[in-house]
């Protein structure tokens, strides 16, 4: 990674817990725990090796750290485009007496009818929680519904139509802990990535014309 971009540049540590993730390996910084049995913050579970209670447990700080940083890396890619955004406690907030806020805010972003795009961002674990009957382990056993719409259901019911009382779209930005992304998402990271290729293909487009005129 870019060493003028340290947000979106890995540590060390980063790359050693993708690349275990990735095989299905155990993190090192989490063997020794998970070997302990090491009870998380939430008093329900063991950690576990893999990472995947830690990353999705509200209660464990691993989960806001992973959280904060899906979130600062986006913040990145969508300044990168040119577009002015708001984190956090500077986002809009919805019309409801609740004052509750997204992530980030795409200041006018450019839909027909809208000001802004609030995003939402949300880190779910891959696997069926089930504390009961594995002695607080996770259980191994996959979701085999559409866990991410599930999610992204539950966030829309939370904000969308509150949101769009104060002229603002609502976006719920969903990932798993094994690297699933929900479609608008994905779909959300493309527009962002066509835009900053169209501003570079624009800028050496422009240069080029600005170097052939010199020479005429």
């Amino acid at each position: 990674m870019s060493a003028q971009r340290p947000v979106t540049r890995f540590s060390l540590d980063l790359w050693m817990s993708f690349f275990c993730r990735s095989m299905g390996l155990p993190i090192p910084m989490l063997q020794a725990h998970a070997v302990a049995q090491m009870m998380c913050s939430c008093k329900i579970f063991f950690l576990d090796p893999q990472g995947d209670h830690v990353l999705a447990c509200k209660k464990h700080t691993g989960a806001t750290r992973g959280h904060n940083h899906v979130i600062d890396v986006l913040v990145q890619l969508i300044r990168n485009t040119g577009y002015s955004v708001r984190v956090n406690h500077k986002v809009s907030m919805m019309a409801a007496a609740s004052n509750k806020q997204g992530d980030v805010d795409l200041v006018n972003f450019g839909l027909d009818g809208f000001n802004n795009l609030v995003i939402d961002v949300s880190i779910c674990c891959d696997h069926i929680s089930n504390s009961t009957v594995n002695n607080r382990h996770l259980n191994g056993k996959m979701h085999t519904n559409d866990y991410l719409q599930a999610r992204a259901r539950v966030k829309n019911n939370r904000y969308k139509e509150d949101y769009a009382a104060v002229g603002t779209v609502f976006a719920p930005a969903i990932v798993s802990v094994a690297g699933q992304i929900h479609p608008k998402f994905l779909r959300l990271l493309w527009v962002l990535a066509d835009k900053q290729t169209r501003n570079y293909c624009a800028l050496i487009s422009a240069e080029e014309e600005i170097g052939s005129q010199a020479f005429t």
